[in-house]
């Protein structure tokens, strides 16, 4: 019923792409100091969003990096990982701004 209205489609997908932004930076930032407490901070900000969105390449990806810094994976692999979420990120900071655009 929301989602009828274009400008609170508009108002959600702008926060999406903040909230995006903000947990790609500190994703980035935790997985590659290895800092598990702060990367868990991250994850559990963006999981319910993304969950909501159908975005599950995200928790994913998130899991993914938890278990990497649990088995002491090497630097290159946490690269891999920094790279392959900022990749699944920007589309989907894509997809919302172009939706935002289409209500206005």
């Amino acid at each position: 019923m929301l989602f009828n209205d274009s400008e609170y489609v508009a108002e959600f997908c702008e926060a999406g792409v903040t909230s995006f932004n903000e947990f790609i930076e500190n994703y980035c930032t935790h997985l590659l100091d290895r800092n598990m407490a702060d990367l868990r901070k991250a994850g559990h900000k963006i999981k319910p969003g993304a969950q909501m969105m159908g975005a599950d390449e995200v928790v994913d990806e998130y899991e993914r990096a938890k278990i990497l810094l649990n088995d002491n994976a090497g630097d290159e692999e946490l690269e891999e990982s920094v790279n392959k979420m900022s990749d699944i990120c920007s589309t989907i900071k894509k997809e919302l701004t172009h939706l935002a655009d289409a209500q206005t």
